[in-house]
């Protein structure tokens, strides 16, 4: 019940306050991607595994 009750405040709050016209996480985070996927990314699985894998643990780490 607990979850449940977080889950409808979070939905509220946002309804009534929306999302950051600046400095929104998901929006920096695909600034980021796209940083390192013009300097990194390549026409290699092994390329694209370490784009993968930077980006995946990068966000991990942050949210840790």
């Amino acid at each position: 019940m607990t979850i449940a009750r977080g889950l409808f405040a979070g939905a509220a709050v946002d309804a009534l306050t929306g999302d950051p016209r600046r400095g929104h996480p998901v929006a920096a985070f695909g600034r980021a991607a796209a940083a390192l996927e013009r300097r990194l990314y390549g026409d290699s699985k092994v390329r694209g595994a370490v784009f993968a894998g930077v980006c995946v643990l990068g966000a991990a780490g942050l949210g840790l």
